[in-house]
């Protein structure tokens, strides 16, 4: 019996768990991670939730692994030193968030 794989759009998407660490003095907002994919040039990121510290950001199953090193390489944010650490990665946001992230408010 063959299972059947439900693909939207086409396409295998991978969502990685990520929190950001080494926060000073400023909280961080969703646009200003945003204007750094921008900066960055990283228009196949996309930024499913964030709450501050921690997030999901979405990516194709091709680019997971670039994804995650581009995450790791982000050094600054707003002109503030940050260190982001990727939790996990899924095909689900809600596998994700059970493996992963449960402890987190996301």
């Amino acid at each position: 019996m063959r299972c059947k794989f439900i693909i939207k759009d086409g396409r295998r998407r991978r969502y990685i768990g990520f929190k950001i660490t080494d926060i000073k003095d400023k909280t961080i907002l969703k646009s200003d991670l945003i204007d750094e994919f921008r900066k960055q040039n990283k228009k196949d990121l996309y930024v499913v939730r964030f709450n501050g510290e921690a997030g999901i950001v979405r990516c194709s199953h091709m680019q997971k692994d670039n994804s995650i090193a581009f995450l790791k390489n982000i050094k600054k944010i707003n002109n503030q030193n940050i260190k982001i650490e990727t939790l996990g990665t899924s095909g689900t946001i809600k596998s994700l968030i059970k493996k992963h992230m449960s402890n987190l408010k996301i």
